[in-house]
């Protein structure tokens, strides 16, 4: 089996036949420069390529399967990023330092920032097999746990490619108000609401809070994990930063409060739940509410500026492709009055 003269199969979309077989074809070639000792010691053949189900905002994500001389067949991840490789550069740092540490993340098998291989940087990674959820309260401590070790990488350990934030939180905050108003001179609908947002902002802006920097993933949602085996898998680190692990754990809890109320769960609530793991497995917590808020206020701000037709909404062309649908932007608009209750204080 194997020979370089032997062409991939592929599932390319109509009209875009000659640019896969291109990459498939650089990318059998790279797989093989780079050697994929850790899981064949023979010649890999790329037996398909095709995009993933699951696509990232801002950069394709394909699924690779391949086989071997020995035997051996696997599917790999392929990320292809925009730009001029730091964001590839920085997501492959971090999931370098976190396996290393033993938190569950995929493992990297090759990396370029180059562009020179397929054009545009590049990681090739693990793909996690998802398992599925029996006891949904086990899946929440796997992904607490998770969270924890992230929460233990310190400033040091990635101070090379990730720099703190100026005058963290209130950095953000402001960030937040020159988005709204970018939005309310911008957007072709009732600005109004982008003037609430930057009113809330300024509202967190009376607050002095406690912020110890580490890294935190930023977008610990929870389409984000895929669990496996027990364990919590972590994805997606375009939004990885160096900032308080609070707002991680409020991020999370937001969405699991939300969950809790549409399901109408009194007892035994998920976003508790995830609370008490997080402090079981030694994570800890301050200001749980501001950041709670802001982690509220950032996420709202950035779906009513993406879903309100202007200037941020021509950008983010994938988002409104997954919202346009009636039951999704009834969802969205249950979801951001839910946000909105968070920065009422709850009501």
């Amino acid at each position: 089996m194997g020979g370089k003269e032997e062409v991939p199969r592929l599932d390319p979309p109509g009209g875009a036949g000659t640019e896969y077989f291109k990459l498939a074809s650089r990318l059998q070639d790279y797989l093989n420069s780079i050697g994929l000792k850790e899981l064949t010691s023979g010649y890999v053949k790329i037996v398909e390529l095709k995009l993933y189900e699951k696509q990232g905002l801002s950069n394709t994500i394909y699924l690779l399967k391949v086989e071997a001389e020995d035997g051996f067949t696997g599917e790999l991840i392929l990320r292809v990023y925009p730009g001029n490789g730091k964001k590839a550069f920085k997501e492959f740092k971090i999931l370098s330092i976190l396996h290393g540490k033993g938190v569950p993340v995929p493992r990297v098998y090759g990396f370029d920032d180059s562009g020179e291989v397929l054009g545009k940087p590049f990681i090739i990674m693990e793909r996690i097999q998802q398992s599925p959820v029996v006891d949904y309260y086990e899946f929440i401590d796997a992904a607490a746990k998770s969270l924890v070790g992230i929460h233990s990488i310190t400033l040091s350990e990635v101070g090379d490619f990730l720099k703190a934030k100026k005058d963290y939180p209130m950095g953000d905050v402001k960030e937040v108000k020159a988005l709204a108003i970018i939005s309310m001179l911008t957007t072709l609908e009732n600005p109004m609401v982008f003037a609430w947002l930057f009113n809330r902002a300024k509202k967190l802006e009376e607050d002095r809070v406690e912020a110890r920097l580490k890294l935190i993933h930023g977008d610990y949602g929870f389409d984000n994990i895929v669990y496996s085996n027990g364990e919590a898998y972590v994805i997606d680190w375009e939004g990885a930063e160096i900032a308080e692990p609070t707002f991680d754990v409020a991020y999370a809890f937001n969405f699991l409060d939300f969950e809790d109320r549409m399901s109408g769960r009194t007892s035994q609530k998920l976003s508790e739940a995830f609370i008490d793991s997080y402090e079981k497995h030694g994570g800890s917590i301050v200001d749980f509410q501001y950041y709670r808020k802001l982690a509220a206020l950032k996420l709202l701000a950035i779906l009513e500026a993406v879903s309100h037709p202007g200037l941020i909404a021509l950008i983010a062309r994938e988002f409104r492709r997954r919202t346009k649908t009636e039951d999704a932007k009834r969802f969205l608009g249950i979801f951001k009055k839910y946000l909105k209750s968070v920065l009422n204080g709850g009501e």
